[in-house]
């Protein structure tokens, strides 16, 4: 048998009509005061308008001069871009913690062992080591025969608007810019930029 509670209980469960009006009345004041606000045109006046979106120029450096530069190679001898004008010439930038350039420098040494003396060049320009890490990785990686210019101040690494390593630009004989590669260089990329300045020079 189910109990029924005492109808006092239940009228005192339930609450007062009167009590529910004055509860809703000042949340319809409070509705109608922001829809208010919101159609005010004099609101808009006041909200600061959203900022445009901010477009960055990115250097490439594409068909256009090579910026010239003079740099301590690791021999410790100067050397000018401008050196090498004449000879297609690959700009590469690394370091010998950049994993993608350490692939690479085997195929430069390999590519460079296949030119002459006025055939393409690969200069490459480190960033960040000191020249006993350069020739110590050298030596224990068995690399030798690639010009290596020691980029201290990071100079050429800002006049090249460098965001990534290893980023390699194709300057043809004449000094301009003609292909910025960003990312490993592999042999048949070196060769088919080669073929692409023979056919256009």
């Amino acid at each position: 048998m189910t109990e029924t509670p005492p109808p006092s209980t239940v009228q005192a469960s339930r609450p007062s009509p009167v009590l529910v009006l004055f509860l809703i009345f000042p949340l319809l004041g409070i509705v109608a005061a922001i829809i208010t606000a919101l159609n005010d045109p004099g609101l808009a006046n006041t909200v600061p308008a959203t900022p445009l979106p901010v477009t960055v120029e990115f250097k490439t450096l594409v068909d256009q001069p090579a910026p010239n530069f003079e740099l301590a190679s690791l021999e410790g001898n100067a050397a000018k871009l401008s050196n090498y004008r004449g000879r297609v010439v690959f700009l590469n930038f690394w370091a010998t913690w950049c994993e993608p350039c350490q692939r690479e420098l085997p195929t430069f040494q390999g590519f460079m062992a296949e030119q002459g003396e006025i055939g393409p060049v690969i200069l490459t320009v480190n960033i960040s080591d000191s020249p006993n890490q350069i020739t110590d990785y050298f030596q224990e990686h068995g690399i030798a025969d690639i010009p290596t210019l020691l980029d201290f101040n990071l100079t050429v690494y800002e006049d090249y608007a460098i965001s990534q390593l290893p980023t390699t630009f194709v300057i043809d004989a004449g000094g301009v810019v003609r292909y910025r590669h960003i990312g490993e260089m592999t042999a048949d990329d070196l060769q088919a930029y080669v073929e692409a300045l023979t056919q256009t020079s």
